[in-house]
């Protein structure tokens, strides 16, 4: 304070674009942020989500401030926010300060490292519940503000194979789609769908974090 300020983002508001310096830090509330690569041809794939867990620009504050993703905001929603000039300031004159912002990076680096083993070993329905599941732990609830767009952009697959497994899921009583939101309806079965990186996530993000809360405590 008074540098960190709290304000709600809009679907789709555009945080970061690829080959620009970020001007802000993020840290989410109960918003979710996606990041995404996008290739020359103009494909997009999404290379991890950030919820309460971590934020985005930590690690630029300490480094060069160029971003090579885009981040936009998947889940609308309220994200604390500071200037990044402002946070390397305070950086630089708290190794404590330092050791933090490492380790909530790291957090989100752990998905980013998973989801590339992910989208290369599993198929597109293990990775939808577990992105499904994730998304419902960050946000508290089984309905997830969601459209076709973000699931194929964070698939890496058409719309139209997005429609055909949810529409799979749905027969079978896992969820319930309609225009714009799931509703998780069977989260035991969603779990056994889920790949194993849903778990590996969870478990490297709480021994990181939790290990920093338990320094601060």
């Amino acid at each position: 304070m008074p540098n960190l300020r709290r304000r709600t983002l809009e679907r789709d508001a555009v945080l970061a674009q690829e080959g620009q310096a970020l001007e802000r830090i993020y840290l989410p509330v109960n918003a979710i942020l996606s990041v995404i690569a996008v290739m020359q041809d103009g494909r997009q794939v999404e290379t991890r989500t950030i919820g309460f867990e971590s934020g985005y620009g930590l690690l630029h504050a300490l480094g060069s401030p160029l971003s090579y993703e885009r981040v936009i905001t998947q889940v609308p929603g309220d994200v604390y926010d500071i200037p990044l000039i402002a946070l390397s300031a305070a950086a630089r004159t708290s190794p404590a300060l330092v050791q933090h912002i490492v380790s909530f990076a790291q957090a989100s680096l752990i998905q980013s490292a998973q989801t590339t083993a992910c989208n290369a070993l599993h198929d597109t329905e293990q990775r939808l519940c577990r992105w499904l599941l994730m998304t419902r732990d960050r946000l508290g609830s089984e309905v997830l503000p969601l459209t076709q767009e973000h699931l194929s952009i964070m698939l890496g697959v058409q719309r139209t194979t997005v429609t055909a497994i949810a529409s799979q899921l749905q027969a079978r009583g896992v969820i319930a789609y309609s225009r714009g939101k799931i509703r998780l309806t069977d989260i035991s079965a969603a779990s056994a769908i889920a790949c194993e990186c849903y778990a590996a996530i969870e478990k490297g993000v709480e021994v990181m974090v939790g290990a920093r809360e338990g320094e601060m405590a």
